[in-house]
């Protein structure tokens, strides 16, 4: 393998591994402080591309159209914790179970009603058409977007959880929530931000995985398993390990598709077999 087709594949890599970042980085912030394992986030990753894609043509105006779809989608979920999830915290695991599973249906099948169910493509606005040359290879402008986007907000997110009051509470809420309530907090607010925080970065990352998959109403859960594995492999409740979890399995995912291509499609789980059987609680994650 020359150098240049080895800096290819890691570009390549870790722009996949970005997507996965932004996959998973909703599923895990909302299960490290509440504990509900939300499985209707794929749905929720479906509509952020839809609504993102139609608020893109409706408003004209590429940004405005991401952002205002996130907007929406972290407001949904908070209104489903607000409504729902706070009504069955401490309870029967099943329950949210059931409550999830029951959400997925509800959203696919809304989609299904307003687009249809038939797959729709999706264009690339111009400024991320073409390719550029990096060290001799041409690379896609829309990979090192995702690349860059991810990068923003992963950093955005460490300085939000690390460097700010909002960050240091929603950090000690996740060690002991009796603590917080015991300092005066409204913690039940926290809750109810990072569920609007990890809706906003489930409709991120809907709209950016259209551009690869189109929109169908199964786009989501399609990904569903791979945010799964990916926040296992981190480590339950540890939101930077979903992280690092997420740029090994692209690094996987990319270097196994060029050496062994039949086993491409089982690199999560192969990732996941070697972490859990060296660390079983995860990356990050504690016993």
């Amino acid at each position: 393998m020359t150098s240049q087709l080895f800096v290819n594949i890691l570009l390549s890599a870790l722009s996949l591994g970005v997507i996965y970042f932004l996959l998973s980085s909703g599923f895990a912030l909302v299960f490290s402080l509440l504990r509900v394992s939300n499985f209707s986030h794929g749905s929720l990753i479906m509509w952020g591309a839809y609504l993102g894609v139609y608020l893109v043509k409706a408003l004209s105006n590429f940004t405005l159209g991401l952002v205002v779809s996130a907007v929406v989608i972290g407001i949904l979920l908070a209104l489903v914790e607000f409504f729902l999830f706070r009504r069955l915290y401490g309870g029967n695991p099943l329950f949210e179970l059931l409550l999830t599973f029951g959400l997925i249906y509800i959203l696919d099948e809304a989609v299904k009603l307003i687009w249809g169910a038939a797959m729709i493509t999706v264009d690339k606005p111009l400024f991320l058409q073409g390719t550029v040359m990096i060290y001799g290879e041409p690379f896609a402008v829309l990979r090192l977007y995702i690349f860059g986007l991810g990068a923003f907000i992963c950093a955005a997110l460490y300085f939000l959880l690390n460097k700010t009051k909002l960050g240091l509470i929603i950090t000690a809420g996740i060690e002991n929530k009796e603590m917080v309530r015991a300092l005066g907090i409204n913690i039940n607010k926290v809750f109810t931000f990072v569920c609007w925080l990890g809706g906003f970065l489930a409709g991120i990352a809907g709209f950016v995985l259209a551009f690869f998959t189109g929109l169908s109403p199964e786009m989501g859960t399609n990904q569903l398993l791979n945010v799964l594995v990916i926040v296992v492999v981190g480590g339950l409740g540890s939101f930077m390990g979903a992280a690092i979890a997420a740029i090994i399995m692209g690094l996987a995912e990319a270097f196994l598709g060029f050496y062994l291509p039949e086993l491409a499609i089982l690199s999560s789980f192969i990732v996941m077999f070697i972490v859990l059987g060296i660390k079983p609680s995860g990356l990050l994650g504690e016993e």
